[in-house]
C-alpha cells in the first residue's frame, strides 16, 4: 500500500471529526490487515514524483486507486479567496492534524461561521466549531 502521507488510515486519522471516535476505532481494523504478513505500507510516497504509474505497473499485476478527494472545488465567487475563508477539507485536515494543513492560518476568535454546504462534513464542521474547547482538547486531535 502506497500512501502519499507518512502515516497510514487516510482519511480515518486525518478527515474524520475528532468527536467520533466510535469511526475512528476502525483504524483497530485496519491494524490488524497491515499486521498480516503479506502487507506492506509505503508512506510519504508520491505516486508520479517518487514512482512512476508505469513503475507500479510493471511490479504488481494490478493497482487499485483508492484515493480521496485531494483537492477542493472553487466556487468561481467572489470573495472565497479572502482571509479566513477555507475549505471543509482544508479546515477538517487542520484540526485533525493533516501535516499538509498544519500551518493554516484559522481565526477562531469569532463570533459566527457561515458554512456553505450540507453534507456530513459540513455538519462534522458545525459541531466541531459549536464544541467548547476543553472538550476537543480531550478529544483524539
Amino acid at each position: 500500500m502506497y500512501e502519499k502521507l507518512p502515516v497510514p488510515f487516510g482519511l480515518v486519522r486525518y478527515g474524520v471529526a475528532p468527536d467520533h471516535p466510535e469511526v475512528k476505532n476502525c483504524i483497530n481494523t485496519f491494524t490488524q490487515t497491515a499486521a498480516k504478513d503479506r502487507f506492506t505500507f509505503l508512506g510519504n510516497v508520491d505516486i508520479g514524483s517518487d514512482i512512476t504509474f508505469s513503475q507500479l505497473r510493471e511490479a504488481y499485476h494490478a493497482v487499485v486507486l483508492a484515493y480521496g478527494a485531494a483537492q477542493d472545488r472553487a466556487l468561481n465567487i467572489p470573495g472565497e479567496s479572502l482571509p479566513n475563508v477555507l475549505s471543509a477539507r482544508e479546515f477538517v485536515g487542520w484540526y485533525n492534524g493533516l501535516p499538509e494543513n498544519a500551518d493554516l492560518k484559522v481565526d477562531l476568535n469569532v463570533e459566527s461561521v457561515g458554512i456553505i454546504g450540507q453534507g456530513n462534513v459540513a455538519v462534522d464542521v458545525a459541531r466541531i466549531l459549536l464544541t467548547p474547547v476543553d472538550i476537543l482538547k480531550v478529544s483524539l486531535m
